[in-house]
C-alpha cells in the first residue's frame, strides 16, 4: 500500500491503536476496519481462549482490514502474559536475569515465543521492558524490570528484542524514557521523575540507547512526568521528550507508539482533544487506547482526531511522516502466515522449565529449605490479587499445594484465620510462608510477626524486596512470579530435587546484611 493511495481519513486511521471486546470477529471489529481503517488492535486475555480461537481471529483481522493491521499483545512473561498455555512459557524479565543459563539463553526463548506468536497471528508484542528498577518501592515496574544495574538491563533487553525480531514480530521496548525510579503506578496517578538530565541520561536512558543502537524497530513511550526533561508535560505528550530527545539525540527512527493513553497519569489530567493534538505533535507515530475499550469513546477519539488535522492544528506534513513509517513496518511485519502446526513446544517447554528452575534464588536460609520427609510442614500461601492493571488475573487460583502435599492454608488482607493460623502453626516443625509484594505493614507483615520466626521459610513470589519489610526473617526464597512453570521449579527446591542456584538480580540493603551476617555465623561455627 502506498501512502499516495490513502485519504486524509485513511492515514489518521492508521495512526490510532484500539482495544476491542470478544473473542471472534465482531461489529467493534467491523468498525476498526470500516469505518476507522485502524492501524491496529490491542488483544488482551479477555479477547483470548485458546490457541485455536485466536489465530482463527487474528486471521480475520488480516483478512477484513484493507491494511494489515498491528495485532499487538503484552507477552513480557512473568506476571504480564496474555497468552497463558498453547505456546512457549516466557519467563519474567527477573526470572531471566537472576542465573547465568536465564541469561544465555535469553535470546533464545524470546525468539521461541516471538515465532509462537508470529504463527498464531500476531505481529507486534509490547516487550522488552527495559526499565531500570532502581526504586525498591516501585509498584507497577519491580520484577518486570531485568536489574537494578541499568548495564546488565541493557544487554537483557537488548538479547530479548532481537530474540522477538529476529522471529519477525515487532518489539517495543517500554518505557520511554524509563519507569524504574517511580513509586506511584501510571496506570492510576502521574509519576514524577526529579532526577537531572545527567543523571537520566547515566541510568534510565542507557538500555534504550543500547537497544537503538542494536537496531530496535519500536519504542513504547510512558506516562511519566520528568521535570529535568519537561516540567509541564508527561513523556508520552511531550515533544522535549519524543522528537528533542528519542528522535534528534538519540537517533531513533523506528515506529513510536504510547502506552495507553486510557491510563490514569493522562486521562484523568488531559482532554482527549489535548492528548491527540499534544500525542501527535510530540512526535508520536500511533496513538495507544486501551481502558473501557467503549466503541462510541473510540468513534469520538477518532472522529476528534479528524477535527484536529482539517482545522490544521496537525499538519498534515506530521501524519505523512508517521505513515510512511507505519506503513514500510506494516510490510516488513505483516505477513503472518498463521501455522499452529509450527509451534514447537516440546523443544521450547524444556528450556523454559530449565530457565525457571535456574531462576529460584536463595537469599538467606538457616536450615529449613530444603525440606525432609520428617518434616511436618505447613503452607501458608496469599490469595494472589493483581498488583497493577497490567498483571494477569489468570494465575489466582495457582498454590504450592498440589506440588507440594503439605497442609496449605490460604490467607488473605482481611485477616480472618490469622487467630486460626497461629494455633495451628504451632503443631509445624516448619512454615513455608509464601509472600506476594509485600507493602509497610500490611496484613503479609501482620501475619509473619504473629509466627515463630525461627521456623518460618519465607518465598517472595513476585518483589524480591519482600525480605525489607519483613524484620527478623532468617530464611528467604526468591521464585519473582506466581506462574505455573514458576511454582514447578519452586516446590522442586524446597523438596530438595535441585538446588537454587539463582542469583539475586538487584540489591537488598536488609537481605545482604542477613546473607553476609549467616555467612560470619557458619565461620564461626565450623571455626
Amino acid at each position: 500500500m502506498n501512502i499516495n493511495d490513502l485519504s486524509i481519513k485513511e492515514k489518521i486511521g492508521q495512526m490510532l491503536m484500539f482495544a476491542y471486546h470478544g473473542n471472534e470477529f465482531n461489529d467493534q471489529l467491523k468498525a476498526f476496519s470500516e469505518e476507522f481503517n485502524l492501524g491496529g488492535v490491542v488483544s488482551f486475555a479477555r479477547n483470548i481462549i485458546n490457541v485455536n480461537q485466536v489465530s482463527k481471529l487474528n486471521q480475520d483481522l488480516l483478512t477484513n482490514f484493507k491494511i494489515p493491521p498491528f495485532i499487538a499483545l503484552d507477552q513480557e512473561g512473568g506476571s504480564v502474559l496474555r497468552i497463558m498455555s498453547g505456546i512457549t512459557p516466557l519467563p519474567g524479565a527477573m526470572a531471566l536475569s537472576s542465573s547465568n543459563f536465564g541469561k544465555e539463553n535469553i535470546y533464545n526463548i524470546s525468539k521461541a515465543v516471538g515465532l509462537d506468536l508470529k504463527h498464531l497471528g500476531f505481529n507486534v508484542n509490547f516487550a522488552p521492558v527495559a526499565d531500570v528498577n532502581n526504586n525498591p518501592k516501585n509498584p507497577v515496574i519491580n520484577s518486570r524490570s531485568f536489574s537494578d544495574d541499568p548495564h546488565i538491563v541493557a544487554k537483557c533487553v537488548k538479547n530479548a528484542f532481537l530474540g522477538f525480531q529476529d522471529a519477525g514480530l515487532l518489539p517495543t521496548v517500554k518505557h520511554f524514557p524509563g519507569h524504574g525510579n517511580t513509586s506511584v503506578d501510571s496506570h492510576i496517578g502521574l509519576p514524577v521523575v526529579e532526577a537531572s538530565l545527567d543523571d537520566i541520561s547515566n541510568l534510565e536512558l542507557i538500555p534504550f540507547k543500547e537497544a537503538i543502537n542494536a537496531g530496535i524497530d519500536g519504542v513504547m513511550i510512558s506516562h511519566i512526568l520528568y521535570k529535568s526533561l519537561d516540567p509541564i508535560y508527561p513523556a508520552s505528550l511531550s515533544k522535549k521528550i519524543i522528537n528533542d530527545l528519542l528522535i534528534e539525540k538519540l537517533g531513533f527512527k523506528g515506529l513510536i507508539v504510547t502506552d495507553s493513553l486510557t491510563m490514569g497519569a493522562i486521562y484523568n489530567q488531559f482532554t482527549i482533544e489535548e492528548i491527540i493534538y499534544h500525542g501527535i505533535n510530540a512526535g508520536n507515530d500511533i496513538l495507544v487506547f486501551c481502558g473501557r475499550a467503549d466503541l462510541a469513546e473510540q468513534r469520538f477519539i477518532y472522529n476528534k482526531f479528524v477535527e484536529l488535522v482539517e482545522n490544521g492544528r496537525i499538519p498534515i506534513e506530521r501524519i505523512n511522516k508517521s505513515v510512511d513509517k507505519i506503513l514500510k513496518l506494516k510490510k516488513k511485519y505483516c505477513n503472518n502466515k498463521i501455522d499452529l502446526g509450527k509451534i514447537n513446544l516440546e523443544t521450547n517447554n524444556e528450556l523454559a522449565k530449565k530457565i525457571q528452575e535456574e531462576s529460584i534464588t536463595k537469599v538467606i536460609n538457616n536450615g529449613l529449605i530444603p525440606v525432609t520427609k520428617d518434616d511436618n510442614v505447613l503452607v501458608l500461601f496469599p490469595k494472589i490479587n493483581v498488583v497493577t492493571l497490567v498483571d494477569n488475573e489468570n494465575q489466582k487460583s495457582e498454590t504450592l499445594k498440589k506440588f507440594l502435599g503439605f497442609d496449605e492454608i490460604i490467607y488473605d488482607a482481611n485477616k480472618e484465620n490469622y487467630l486460626e493460623i497461629l494455633e495451628k502453626s504451632k503443631k509445624y516443625n516448619k512454615i513455608l510462608m509464601a509472600t506476594y509484594n509485600v507493602t509497610e505493614g500490611d496484613y503479609q507483615v501482620e501475619l509473619f510477626n504473629l509466627l515463630d520466626k525461627e521456623k518460618v521459610a519465607v518465598v517472595a513470589l513476585r518483589s524480591p524486596y519482600d525480605i525489607n519489610k519483613l524484620d527478623g526473617c532468617k530464611n528467604f526464597y526468591c521464585c519473582y512470579e506466581a506462574t505455573l512453570p514458576a511454582l514447578k521449579a519452586l516446590s522442586r527446591v524446597i523438596k530438595g530435587e535441585i538446588k537454587a542456584n539463582g542469583k539475586l538480580p538487584v540489591k537488598l540493603n536488609w537481605g545482604e546484611y542477613l546473607w553476609e551476617w549467616q555467612l560470619l555465623k557458619q565461620k564461626i561455627i565450623k571455626n
